[in-house]
Formats: structure tokens, sequence, C-alpha cells
């Protein structure tokens, strides 16, 4: 039983083999928009309370596909780094964000590499996660939230009117004191139409 068992797998990994691609890695990258939200601590001279803290900021992700599984599917190492500041002078708020998650994912359909034919697509990664968010007013004191941990993310690639665009979603375990955080994106993809 066991040496049928290996003769199967044998036989499954050289039937594999030539749709797998360990050829040139190859590099994309993307533009966009992010906000990330989770639960900090607010401090105040007076008490300390949990409360809601979020702030936009502008995403860069770049990343290297290592690996082609056929024509339409690929996996990549990168990042979707997201920086951000805000200030309102009217309300005296002010809020930032730093996001630098190292993800590995599998990209399938469009946006997958520069020779898909997919119009939608999409991917699905886990990695580990880096997040600092901070705000603060002058009526409601100084709330912040430092976050480390796997995180999950995910999204959806797609060409709309011959524009590459895409939807992002991320969620961090807080291995940290503190709440998890969730992201959400969109952005322009470079180099597929």
């Amino acid at each position: 039983m066991k040496r049928t068992l290996l003769l199967a797998a044998i036989a499954l990994v050289f039937m594999a083999l030539p749709k797998v691609s360990l050829g040139q890695a190859s590099f994309s990258h993307s533009l966009g928009a992010a906000y990330y939200v989770s639960t900090s601590t607010v401090i105040t001279e007076n008490y300390e309370s949990t409360s809601t803290i979020g702030s936009p900021a502008i995403l860069y992700s770049p990343r290297i596909n290592m690996v082609e599984l056929g024509r339409e599917m690929t996996v990549s190492v990168g990042t979707h780094l997201g920086l951000g500041f805000m200030l309102d002078t009217n309300s005296g708020s002010a809020s930032f964000a730093m996001d630098l998650p190292v993800v590995a994912e599998i990209n399938f359909g469009h946006g997958a590499h520069a020779d898909t034919r997919s119009s939608v697509g999409g991917y699905a990664g886990v990695g580990f996660g880096i997040n600092r968010l901070g705000g603060g007013s002058n009526f409601e004191g100084v709330s912040t939230n430092k976050a480390s941990g796997p995180v999950l993310n995910g999204g959806v690639r797609a060409l709309i009117n011959g524009v590459p665009v895409g939807f992002r979603l991320s969620y961090l375990l807080n291995m940290e004191e503190g709440g998890n955080v969730a992201g959400i994106g969109a952005f322009y993809t470079f180099g597929f139409r």
C-alpha cells in the first residue's frame, strides 16, 4: 500500500512539473489608497478608555513573481506598504498610519503576470506585518495602536474600461497589546492593459 501511494505521488509530481515554471522572476507593482482601522487605548489626564482609531494612507504594492503555475497563476513575495498622515486644522485632530506586511501570495487571472489574458483575477496571501496607527485631537487626547503579527490579505484585480484596477482587504492579528488591524484599499496596477 505504501509503495503504491509513493508511486502515485511521484507520478503526480511528474505530471504537474511541466506546468510549473521556475524560470525568470518577474516584477510588478501597484499604487493606490488605503484606510486602516483598529481599536486603541485613549489616555488623557482624567481617564483611560478604548476607542476606534483609523487613518488614510497611500498604498504601494511591489511584488516579485517567483513561480508560474501555468498560464494564469503565479506565486509571489511582496509587500503592501501603507503610509499616511492626516491633519484637520478646524478640529485640531491628526492621525497617522504605517503598515508594512511581508506576504507570500498566490495570484490568478488578470494581473498574475504580464502574459495573462483574463480581464478579472485576484490574489490571496499570508505573511507577517507591522502596523502603527495613531491619532489625537485637542479635545479627545492621544490614541495609538502598535501591532505586529500574522497578516491575511486578498483582493480582486480587473480590467475596467481598459484600466487595470484592484481592490484589497487585509487583517492583521495583533500579537502585542492593542487591537487587530483591518485594512481596505483600491489601487492601479502598472504594466497590465
